[in-house]
């Protein structure tokens, strides 16, 4: 078992977190950013692969561009909203 400092000063390393909207990290609805955090890569790449799959969606039979939206839009509808507290270590003086 590891220690709290080997933990990086995190009590709850091993948990994954809740799949949420990110509204401090959005774009537009938050949901690539609620993705990037639920699964643990950034972002950038989750932004990059939605928008290749709508954008190639235009040439291709099996994915269409308006399947592509219609998915991101439910997301934005069953995934709840959600804030991320950010918890600073000052000292009281």
């Amino acid at each position: 078992m590891k220690t709290y400092q080997e933990n990086g000063n995190q009590y709850y390393t091993g948990c994954r977190s809740r799949l949420f909207r990110d509204a401090d990290n959005r774009r537009i609805a938050g949901v690539c950013a609620g993705l990037g955090r639920y699964f643990g890569l950034d972002t950038s790449l989750i932004r990059v692969v939605w928008f290749f799959l709508a954008f190639f969606g235009i040439f291709s039979a099996g994915i269409s561009t308006f399947m592509v939206v219609m998915v991101y839009f439910i997301l934005w509808l069953i995934i709840p909203k959600g804030t991320i507290i950010y918890h600073s270590e000052s000292k009281k003086q």
